[in-house]
């Protein structure tokens, strides 16, 4: 009896220890993205939805089925501008839900490895988001270049990326990390 009685409590405090864990479902993905009220109201949505095989980027995280992956969403905006416009001028958002916070942590570090790859790209300090982050940035040549700044955190079990371009000059990595924590608020109340 003292054995079925200890055994009974060491599941009840594994099953209490199990519900506490934040657990984000792929029906609440579309809540997870940036919304177009985190962004000025010069900016257009023009793709949202869930992600298909045209949205996937060749890498580490090519495959829609890695680590356990149970969906993803993005969103996309854009504005009008000129070399002289501040800021960003297209905006991805991308979030991407997984069984367990060990897989969303294997996909992040897959993100760390697609940053390292990227060409012409450049690993930078990550700003302090979720449970990790790591981030990039890319230069594309011209007059004036492309600034692009990408960054990707884990929250729970969900991996979250915004990648913001503008004007080189005109973009600083301090708009893309106001972006990203728009959109880790999403992600931080979905897993609460």
């Amino acid at each position: 009896m003292r054995c079925a009685l200890a055994v009974f409590l060491v599941l009840l405090v594994a099953a209490g220890c199990g519900s506490s864990a934040a657990r984000v479902t792929a029906k609440q993905l579309p809540t997870l993205v940036l919304q177009p009220g985190d962004l000025p109201d010069t900016f257009e949505r023009f793709d949202e939805g869930a992600q298909v095989s045209l949205d996937r980027v060749p890498g580490p995280r090519f495959d829609t089925a890695r680590f356990g992956r149970k969906g993803g969403w993005k969103a996309r905006y854009r504005r009008a501008g000129t070399t002289a416009t501040p800021g960003p001028l297209v905006v991805e958002s991308r979030a991407d839900v997984f069984g367990s916070s060990s897989d969303a942590r294997d996909d992040l570090a897959a993100y760390r490895d697609q940053f390292a790859h990227a060409v012409a790209a450049q690993l930078i300090r990550a700003p302090s988001l979720g449970d990790g982050a790591v981030a990039m940035t890319q230069l594309r040549p011209g007059t004036p270049g492309i600034r692009f700044y990408s960054i990707a955190w884990r929250v729970a079990n969900v991996t979250g990326s915004v990648t913001a371009n503008g004007f080189d000059g005109r973009l600083t990595l301090a708009q893309a990390v106001a972006l990203a924590r728009a959109q880790e608020r999403h992600m931080a109340r979905a897993a609460s």
